[in-house]
């Protein structure tokens, strides 16, 4: 008897560019592509990893192992589906005629030599996979974005504390024709921060807003986010989680909710807890991607105090991302930035500017701009970086109408377009 190796280390072993047979008796057995671009995306192109055995002989083995992987780089993909993919895989070997599966290997008869029978059964079961696969493609994904927003928000207090800005601002909606209304009862402009997240047509996710940013303006500058949501969208479908977030660090990437690891402090957990990171998918109804964050002295002049991932990045279609200038004061952040985006398959294309005299008091907040379906508003700061930041939108952004809008005042304390918006569809 014979064990049944799925071997990480090998040459063509779970790896989506590479792997397209199995082996049983010496025999190799190709797989039609297909079936191994179905497991590639159920895993959300993951498969490419040493798992640090030298093959899984047991159905546990094989669970933990991807488990443990997927961990250590902050991928969340929950253990049911992982288990289900592997049970599958298992299932299908044991159903080869003459062949046994028990807790600790599979095992494949010596004698079983009858080659086509053997392809035959293998392609019984590739067809069950196949069918298979596409209903557990890991967490159900939510994939409601900007582009089907047709309706923007501004808080009420973004008319008291900028008049001009405010004046300016909703005529552009209008120019622009972008629908738009203000939310009373609000107590500052970063509306974004508060209000729901809308996940699908008609679903908003509710959730604690206490930022630790806030906590020495007492109740002044602290919008209720669960009341202000039951008084404004009492018509909608809503689930209110116990858990606190930040609307700004939530930014919807085709599938993945991106979302700095700053999260983790603020709910008061350690760092890619797996059980919190479970209970964040399940609220966001997503994949999600954690970036890092760190802010070791909040009296620093780059010091990132808000930890917003719609500081950093802004999907732009597609598998496109913008990514901010962070390289300029973070260098190394940014490569994990980078890295940790690229890893689920995101080309990343960082707005990085070529002029004499960068401006970082505002060239960081390009980013922040504002999408309702095709149409785009950029903050612009009459500073040289501004017709490089709108070509790098443009660009990233060619089905869509970008316009600039001049938004200093807003910028200089922290926030942009984004942060005193809220998109939602009607």
């Amino acid at each position: 008897m014979e064990k049944f190796l799925l071997d990480p280390k090998a040459p063509g072993a779970f790896s989506s560019d590479v792997m397209h047979k199995v082996v049983l008796n010496g025999i190799d057995f190709e797989l039609p592509d297909d079936i191994w671009d179905v497991i590639d995306d159920a895993f959300g192109n993951y498969w490419n990893v040493e798992v640090g055995y030298g093959g899984w002989p047991d159905f546990n083995s094989a669970v933990r192992s991807i488990s443990n992987w997927l961990q250590k780089e902050h991928i969340i993909f929950s253990l049911d589906k992982i288990a289900t993919i592997v049970n599958v895989m298992f299932d299908w070997i044991e159903q080869i005629p003459g062949a046994t599966l028990d807790d600790s290997e599979v095992v494949i008869p010596h004698n079983y030599e009858e080659t086509e029978r053997l392809r035959q059964e293998i392609k019984k079961h590739e067809r069950n996979l196949k069918e298979l696969l596409p209903g557990i493609s890991g967490i159900p994904v939510s994939n409601f974005n900007d582009t089907l927003t047709n309706f923007v928000y501004i808080s009420d207090k973004l008319k008291e504390f900028y008049p001009r800005t405010y004046s300016r601002l909703t005529k552009l909606f209008n120019e622009m024709d972008i629908e738009w209304g203000e939310i009373d009862g609000t107590k500052d402009i970063w509306i974004r921060d508060y209000m729901p997240i809308q996940i699908s047509d008609d679903h908003f996710i509710v959730y604690n807003y206490n930022p630790d940013y806030l906590k020495d303006s007492g109740e002044e500058y602290l919008t209720d986010s669960h009341s202000i949501a039951d008084g404004f969208l009492n018509h909608c479908n809503k689930s209110h989680y116990d858990i606190t977030l930040d609307g700004g660090n939530i930014v919807t990437c085709a599938g993945h909710r991106v979302l700095t690891d700053k999260v983790f402090q603020e709910n008061g957990k350690e760092k890619y807890d797996p059980d919190f990171c479970d209970y964040i998918s399940h609220v966001l109804d997503s994949r999600v991607i954690f970036l890092p964050w760190h802010c070791d002295n909040p009296q620093e002049p780059d010091a990132d105090v808000y930890g917003h991932a719609d500081g950093l990045v802004h999907w732009a279609g597609d598998n496109r991302v913008l990514m901010s200038n962070h390289r300029d004061s973070f260098p190394e952040e940014a490569d994990e930035i980078k890295y940790r985006l690229e890893a689920v398959g995101f080309e990343v294309i960082e707005m990085l500017f070529d002029v004499p005299n960068p401006n970082r008091d505002f060239n960081w907040a390009y980013i922040n701009y504002l999408q309702v379906g095709n149409k785009i508003i950029v903050p612009t700061f009459g500073i040289p970086e501004d017709k490089q930041a709108l070509k790098y939108i443009r660009d990233a952004n060619p089905d869509c109408i970008v316009r600039g809008f001049r938004l200093r005042d807003i910028a200089k304390n922290g926030g942009a377009l984004h942060c005193i918006t809220w998109n939602i569809k009607k």
